[in-house]
């Protein structure tokens, strides 16, 4: 073997050592992030969002993305009538669902507990261009995720 293809070889290691360490510090920031998001607005119950690789769009590259980012005061037995768009769909009428333009809207609801700034970072964050393969990576492509205070929820989605 050439000391060239030896030299290409250690230098592509060290891409995937970097690669790794990268996604590794990524993941612990971002959880660390949820956690002080959650801790900071106590009316949020949930976040969820899903995110995946379109099959088809119109011609145009399918890349993949985060889709909208949506925030709920639902309950665990509540989450099932919030729908994969953002809607809740059950009785309670003291249940919202957001996404963070949603709360600036929806100003004739009771918002307590939510800190609009806080909500408007985690969703840039979330669905910004520079998260999304260590949001790929970190939760897998085709599905729903649910953030709660115990943790992530991911759940298989499918989209047309």
């Amino acid at each position: 073997m050439s000391t060239l293809q030896e030299a290409f070889d250690k230098l592509i290691e060290e891409q995937r050592e970097l690669r790794a360490k990268f996604q590794a510090t990524a993941q612990a920031l971002f959880k660390e992030t949820t956690k002080q998001f959650f801790d900071k607005n106590p009316a949020v119950t949930a976040i969820h969002w899903t995110q995946y690789t379109p099959y088809f769009n119109d011609g145009d590259e399918c890349v993949f993305s985060i889709r909208d980012v949506y925030f709920t005061n639902a309950n665990s037995e509540q989450m099932g009538d919030v729908t994969d768009w953002g809607d809740y769909e059950g009785e309670d009428d003291t249940v919202w669902s957001e996404t963070s333009w949603g709360f600036t809207y929806h100003k004739d609801k009771n918002f307590e507990g939510v800190n609009l700034d806080d909500v408007e970072n985690f969703s840039e964050l979330v669905s910004g261009s520079e998260m999304q393969d260590v949001m790929k990576e970190m939760f897998g492509d085709h599905v729903r995720v649910v953030a709660t205070r115990e943790g992530f929820d991911v759940q298989e989605y499918n989209h047309d």
